[in-house]
């Protein structure tokens, strides 16, 4: 199938279906495969009239991540570029390994980086395939909600109206319908800044493209600290998304220049691996490779991350907010793909359990049912987040960061709890000594 001919343009009258989604991005789609594959009618509103668009995003796909592809049943395009693990670097240029932990059954040991622009079409192209209705150029103005305030559908930006029997809102970091429903953010929650751009090299001169690479203490240009941390990501072929980002505890927070930032921070890498700035990757003629052209000045795109679970509740009266919307990015990494993955498909089987209550849609056994995503989320993230957020607590402090970066940070031992907990790559039952620990750790801390 064509993903960029998979989608419509905007409906030529009002639609009535059983699950309208806000947003094609990765928790969109997990939530309209999850329906569709069911037999429940679906429509996804993506507001971008261009598809695929280009999206803001470090373009990592985590093993969580690609565990989900799996569990959705979206096959993974053999061009795209793989990772074994990852390299950490701390206060000098020494990289660190980590490999993909082999020891956890359901758990693939390999990472990819693509474009998300790519990664998200994949994703529909799937949902299109199982009879989801996809409509581009459709920017979702406001809910439509009955008289009791309950959500029964989306008003579009030119006054048309699609109704259904819940809505799913997974328009991402800027959405609004949450506040809308009566459901904020929880402020002074962790949130971060992130910036990315794209650079080349001749293949194999840079950074070793089989793992993903991060920076604890990114350094600028004149070697000076940098607060926050950065990334480079390869996407194969000497390509690599490059990034810089900053958590709301850090004391410069929103007193950065983060592009700036992020030029001298890519300007101190090390001058052998040739780096030079390219516009956004896009595939050749083929399909199976990604080309980009030189540009004097980085093409910089930036977004501001909710963190660690930042509503109050992510069901309020026929609405579900997953992914970026619910604030599910992880604090302890940044990653956001997979728990938007994740979050999609557990809204989408609330919305079944509430079809086959009895009463469909409309007696207590339902809205019980759509109750129980939120409770959902809490059982699989909440303990996590909970880490995450002291986490986020942690790297606002100097020194401590420093006394990481000299101690723990150069001992492989000491950092193979660490990588694992701040990738989520741990068992979540059983496993050994290390990860039943971890699982501790979590508990106490969500408990506190």
């Amino acid at each position: 199938m064509d993903e960029a001919a998979a989608a419509e343009s905007a409906p030529a009258a009002s639609l009535d279906t059983m699950v309208v989604v806000v947003g094609a991005g990765p928790a969109g789609a997990a939530a309209a495969i999850t329906c569709a594959r069911s037999g429940l009618s679906v429509i996804v509103c993506e507001k971008s009239a261009r598809w695929p668009r280009s999206k803001t995003c470090g373009d990592g796909l985590t093993p969580r991540a690609v565990r989900m592809f799996d569990r959705l049943g979206v096959a993974i395009p053999g061009s795209w570029h793989r990772q074994a693990g990852g390299y950490s670097y701390g206060a000098d240029d020494t990289p660190h390994p980590f490999r993909w932990p082999d020891d956890l059954p359901d758990m693939p040991v390999v990472s990819y980086a693509v474009p998300r622009a790519l990664s998200d079409a994949v994703l529909m192209a799937t949902a299109v395939g199982l009879g989801v209705r996809f409509i581009t150029g459709a920017a979702v103005k406001s809910l439509v909600t009955d008289t009791t305030g309950r959500a029964t559908g989306v008003r579009l930006a030119d006054g048309r109206v699609i109704t259904s029997r819940v809505v799913v809102d997974a328009s991402g970091v800027t959405s609004r319908f949450g506040d809308l429903a009566g459901v904020p953010r929880r402020p002074g929650w962790p949130m971060a800044v992130a910036v990315r751009a794209y650079v080349a090299t001749t293949p194999g001169r840079g950074p070793d493209e089989t793992a993903l690479h991060s920076w604890l203490a990114p350094r600028a240009a004149g070697g000076e600290r940098l607060t926050g941390y950065g990334w480079a990501f390869p996407l194969g072929g000497g390509l690599f998304n490059v990034g810089l980002g900053q958590l709301s505890t850090a004391p410069s927070f929103r007193h950065s220049d983060y592009r700036a930032e992020l030029r001298s921070f890519v300007d101190g890498l090390p001058a052998s691996w040739g780096l030079r700035w390219v516009d956004e990757p896009r595939p050749d003629a083929t399909g199976d490779h990604l080309v980009a052209h030189p540009v004097a000045e980085p093409v910089i795109r930036g977004a501001g991350l909710p963190m660690g679970f930042d509503r109050r509740v992510a069901y309020r009266r026929g609405l579900l907010l997953t992914g970026d919307a619910a604030g599910l990015v992880n604090p302890w990494n940044g990653e956001g793909v997979s728990y938007a993955l994740e979050s999609g498909e557990l809204a989408g089987q609330a919305i079944l359990a509430a079809f086959r209550a009895p009463g469909a849609w409309t007696g207590p056994a339902a809205e019980r049912a759509l109750q129980g995503y939120h409770h959902a989320l809490k059982r699989r993230f909440g303990d996590y987040y909970a880490t995450g957020r002291a986490f986020a607590r942690f790297v606002g402090h100097p020194g401590l960061v420093e006394f990481g970066l000299r101690h723990i940070l150069p001992r492989h031992q000491a950092m193979i709890p660490v990588d694992k907990m701040m990738s989520n790559l741990y068992a979540e039952h059983g496993g050994g000594a290390m990860d039943r620990t971890l699982r501790g750790v979590e508990h106490v801390v969500g408990a506190l």
